[in-house]
C-alpha cells in the first residue's frame, strides 16, 4: 500500500509563519533589556525586519504581543520543571528543583528568560493561571504540613520574589559563584523563607541543585 504523501504548507502560511517568529524573536530581544512600557511597535518590527502592517495581522496590540512572549516562554520553562519533578511528590523538593531549573534554563536561554522575567512583575497573583505550578507546590505544602508560617498568597510571592532575584543575580555577571552553588544555597534560602527546618532546607537545596544540574 503506497502511503500517501504529506502536504507541505502552503507558501503564504510559511511566511506568516516565518513573521510570527521574527516579531516574537524580536520582542523576546527587546523586552530583556527594557520594560515592556518603552518599547514601540515601531521598535519591534524594525527589530523583526517586517512591514509594520504584518504586526496587525497577528497581534491586536502591544499588550496582546507581550502576552503571547510570556505564555511561550512560561509554557516553555514550566515543561522543563515538569520534566524535572516528573516523579516529585514532596513539595518543597519541587520548589528548590524549579528554582534550580529556571536558574539552568536563564544559562541556556538568557535573553528569552529575562524577557519574561522583565513582564512578570505584572503576573504576582497565585490566581494568575501562569502561576498554577507555583500556587499547586504551595497548597500541596500546607496540606502536607511541610510549609509553614506563609499563606497561598504570600508563599507564591516568596517563591517568585526569591527566584526573580536569583536569576537577575546570576545574569548580571557580579558574582563568582558557581551556578549549581548559587541555586542550591538560594533553594535552601527560599525553604527556610517558606518554613522549612534550616537544616533539612540547606539539604533538599543541595538534593535539588545536584540533581538537576548533573542533567544539564
Amino acid at each position: 500500500m503506497t502511503a500517501t504523501p504529506q502536504r507541505r504548507p502552503a507558501r503564504g502560511n510559511r511566511q506568516r509563519e516565518r513573521t510570527r517568529t521574527a516579531l516574537l524573536s524580536a520582542g523576546q530581544t527587546l523586552f530583556a533589556t527594557r520594560p515592556v512600557e518603552s518599547v514601540t511597535v515601531d521598535d519591534i518590527v524594525d527589530a523583526a525586519e517586517v512591514a509594520k502592517g504584518s504586526f496587525y495581522n497577528h497581534f491586536n496590540d502591544k499588550d496582546a504581543f507581550a502576552a503571547a512572549i510570556y505564555e511561550l516562554v512560561q509554557g516553555d520553562v514550566e515543561f522543563h520543571i515538569f520534566s524535572a519533578n516528573r516523579d516529585v511528590v514532596d513539595a518543597p523538593t519541587r520548589i528548590a528543583r524549579a528554582l534550580c531549573t529556571v536558574l539552568r534554563y536563564a544559562r541556556a536561554h538568557p535573553e528569552r528568560l529575562m524577557a519574561m522575567l522583565s513582564m512578570a512583575e505584572r503576573r504576582t497573583t497565585s490566581a494568575s493561571p501562569l502561576n498554577a505550578g507555583v500556587s499547586a507546590d504551595i497548597q500541596d505544602g500546607l496540606k502536607q504540613q511541610r510549609l509553614s508560617g506563609v499563606d497561598l498568597e504570600t508563599g507564591v510571592l516568596t517563591v517568585i520574589t526569591m527566584v526573580n532575584a536569583t536569576v537577575r543575580h546570576a545574569m548580571s555577571g557580579e558574582t563568582a559563584t558557581p551556578p549549581a552553588a548559587l541555586a542550591a544555597a538560594m533553594g535552601a534560602a527560599l525553604l527556610r523563607a517558606l518554613g522549612v527546618d534550616p537544616r533539612e532546607a540547606d539539604m533538599l537545596g543541595r538534593d535539588a541543585a545536584a540533581a538537576v544540574f548533573e542533567h544539564q
